[in-house]
């Protein structure tokens, strides 16, 4: 008789669960090995649209900052695309002569801000309607809107008249014939003072035939230095010879944009002149014709300069115009030599004009009368008659000026802000 053998059906048991275990346990080693990997090419995927966003903003700011230096057509936003992405830089005037950019890059929700701030270049202190040097200041029948600072002495005819405060310096500073004042404000400060109507204060150590008696307690004014330095009269020079140079005299006979430019000769304005740059005059300036003079649109609320070495003389009802943009003016200098009696030569003459001029002959003497309708005066003298107004305004004390719109922001801060 065969012998038959019980056949165990639950062989091979063991075996199944080692191979589930063994299929766990490489699971999980495969996903501890995969999960840091997989973790890590996520973390430099959002490193990557990160960075992307990061320059994409970038590019925003610098293509907005490269159309205001350039004065480029800018509004006050300024879209970038790259890649399929946009990035937007928004412009904004957030102080005096001063622009924010800012700009928000935003690849796949990953966001990277950053914020450009811009400055003009040259701030210049006026801080009164005249200044004059030793030569001192001389006022016929005219009228100063403002305050006026003498190194010198300040001597008026009838009709002259200061609607704000007189200083003359030192201790043999004189303010003799001027009306000083109104509605009883406005003092008058100097060593001597005569024949002489003061509104507010009198502060003298002698004085005859005023309204009101001297206030002797308080020491004669100190002599204060003018506002243009050398180094800025430098750098303004350097800045129109980088735009060219003009060899010989220049005459303007039709509608014309000038600068920057430096010019060897003379230059004559017998027409309309847009200023896109500063003007450097190695000789002399005239004017005639009704010429109008105005700043580029692009200057903004900055100031132009025009300076020359030689003599200015400004007539036949000339014009001059800011940008359009309140705050702006046209700063016309001379650095004419003259500091003591120049025998009735001027180095800056200016017949029947009015606009938003500023004019300066630090080291000559500047004559202003017919009518002239201006907004600061600086001279080593200063004549004023015939019916001249000298208007001064308040924004004057911190004024800026610009070489022309390729060179007027300047970056004052860049950094990323989200």
């Amino acid at each position: 008789m065969n012998k038959f053998k019980k056949i165990k059906k639950n062989r091979g048991q063991a075996m199944i669960i080692s191979v589930v275990f063994f299929l766990f346990i490489s699971l999980a080693i495969i996903s501890g090995l995969v999960s840091p990997s997989v973790r890590e090419f996520k973390i430099a995927n959002d490193l990557l649209k990160s960075s992307q966003s990061f320059f994409l903003s970038e590019s925003a700011i610098e293509d907005s900052y490269f159309r205001l230096k350039n004065a480029k057509t800018i509004g006050s936003t300024n879209t970038v695309t790259l890649g399929g992405y946009s990035a937007t830089a928004t412009i904004t005037d957030s102080g005096y002569n001063e622009k924010t950019v800012s700009s928000l890059g935003d690849v796949s929700s990953r966001q990277r801000k950053n914020q450009l701030v811009l400055s003009t270049d040259t701030r210049v202190s006026f801080n009164y309607g005249i200044q004059s040097g030793v030569g001192g200041f001389v006022i016929g029948n005219a009228t100063v809107h403002g305050n006026v600072y003498s190194n010198g002495t300040i001597l008026g005819s009838n009709g002259a008249s200061i609607t704000g405060s007189a200083f003359s310096a030192g201790a043999s500073g004189l303010i003799d014939n001027i009306d000083v004042g109104e509605d009883g404000v406005g003092d008058a400060k100097a060593h001597t003072v005569q024949n002489s109507t003061i509104e507010g204060s009198l502060y003298c150590q002698i004085g005859a035939s005023n309204n009101k008696s001297c206030d002797t307690s308080q020491v004669d004014p100190d002599m204060v230095g003018m506002p243009l330095t050398q180094a800025m009269t430098d750098q303004w020079k350097a800045d129109a010879e980088l735009g060219g140079i003009h060899i010989g005299n220049l005459t303007i006979s039709s509608p014309t944009s000038l600068g920057p430019r430096k010019i060897t000769g003379n230059l004559a304005i017998n027409d309309d002149v847009t200023i896109t740059g500063t003007i450097y005059v190695v000789g002399n300036i005239t004017t005639d014709n009704g010429a109008e003079i105005s700043l580029h649109g692009s200057y903004g609320a900055t100031g132009g300069i025009i300076i020359a070495d030689g003599r200015v003389r400004l007539n036949n009802l000339v014009k001059f115009y800011g940008s359009g943009s309140e705050g702006s003016y046209i700063l016309l200098t001379t650095t004419s030599f003259c500091p003591t009696d120049c025998s009735g030569i001027n180095a800056l003459e200016i017949l029947n004009n009015v606009g938003a001029i500023l004019v300066s002959a630090q080291n000559g003497t500047v004559h202003l009368n017919n009518n002239v309708e201006l907004n600061e005066v600086v001279g080593n003298k200063i004549i004023i008659d015939n019916g001249a107004k000298v208007t001064y305004i308040s924004g004057l004390a911190n004024a800026a000026f610009t070489s022309g719109p390729a060179g007027g922001w300047n970056i004052k801060s860049w950094k990323e802000i989200k």
